[in-house]
């Protein structure tokens, strides 16, 4: 079985776009879960351990570079919701040859944007929702990060202010840098042979400025945040404890407002808890993906049948 290491990297083309993708383990008849990465990422940068860790435990991925970025031509999108337009694009395009109606989507930081954004404006494609490391648009009760975190995050050279942002090592040590050193090199031994890419490594110069302006226009906008109510799709929303890129509160708001959420927050861990309990976070996904976690019986704004809730009726 293919892994984050040796899968193949594929293309299609829909409206003059060449989108980069890769199919990552075998198709069990479930929808697949595509993979929607952070703010400077590609397809090559995901954290093995996490992407394998989910395959073997029998769920088919997609990982997929965003237009612009990575492997995937184009224009960089000037907002998020821009970004979740050619996601739909690609989408439209790739389910119907692999014979899959919907996807669950699983987003990581900037990926939970797109993702509640996907959900928002093409909700029939959507199955189910994973949302790590992130948090809603601008609305009430959300906390700021630190002005240097954001810095940190959108420093043209990515380093070890990054590894830490990531990864505070007052509370992860040294699990960090083993983070970014597998996100980095999980594609060496294939690079560059038999078809495949050089690795794209995390986005810099004009591009990364580009994605700056998308980043910085979901944080301003209030629409996002007021409509998440509207999104009737199981959701699973994690953290870590001491996120310092998307703060913890905003996660927890973010689950709140999605009427079918569960919530789980990562011990001692910051905006990679997901790359830093890899084992424990793919049997958690999985296990929400089987619908092993708690659902409400109904949710906020779809009324339960008259006579079947409590002593209302």
């Amino acid at each position: 079985m293919a892994t984050q290491e040796t899968a193949k990297t594929l293309y299609m083309t829909a409206s003059g776009v060449k989108y980069a993708y890769r199919l990552i383990g075998n198709s069990s008849g479930s929808p697949p879960l595509l993979m929607l990465n952070h703010v400077r990422s590609t397809i090559d940068t995901w954290d093995p351990l996490v992407i394998n860790n989910i395959t073997a435990a029998g769920r088919q991925v997609i990982t997929y570079d965003y237009v612009g970025l990575g492997h995937s031509t184009g224009n960089i999108a000037p907002s998020i919701r821009g970004f979740a337009s050619d996601l739909l694009v690609f989408l439209l395009a790739l389910l119907p040859t692999i014979h899959a109606p919907q996807v669950d989507i699983l987003g990581f930081s900037m990926g939970g944007y797109i993702a509640q954004t996907l959900a928002l404006d093409a909700p029939d494609i959507v199955h189910k929702l994973i949302l790590s490391g992130t948090g809603p648009s601008l609305g009430p009760d959300l906390q700021r990060p630190m002005n240097e975190v954001q810095s940190t995050v959108f420093n043209p050279t990515p380093g070890l202010p990054t590894i830490e942002a990531f990864f505070p090592s007052f509370t992860t040590g040294d699990q960090g840098q083993a983070w970014f050193n597998r996100s980095i090199n999980s594609r060496a031994s294939v690079a560059g042979k038999n078809g495949e890419p050089e690795i794209a490594l995390f986005t810099t110069g004009e591009d990364l400025i580009k994605l700056t302006q998308a980043y910085l226009t979901w944080d301003a906008d209030p629409v996002p945040y007021s409509l998440l109510q509207t999104i009737q799709k199981d959701a699973l929303v994690t953290s870590g404890d001491n996120d310092l890129i998307v703060p913890t509160q905003n996660s927890f708001v973010l689950a709140r407002q999605l009427s079918r959420a569960n919530f789980v927050m990562f011990p001692s861990s910051g905006h990679g808890h997901l790359f830093q309990y890899p084992q424990y976070f793919a049997k958690l996904v999985t296990e929400f993906l089987d619908g092993q976690l708690p659902t409400p019986s109904f949710s906020a704004g779809k009324a339960p049948p008259l006579g079947t809730y409590g002593q209302i009726n």
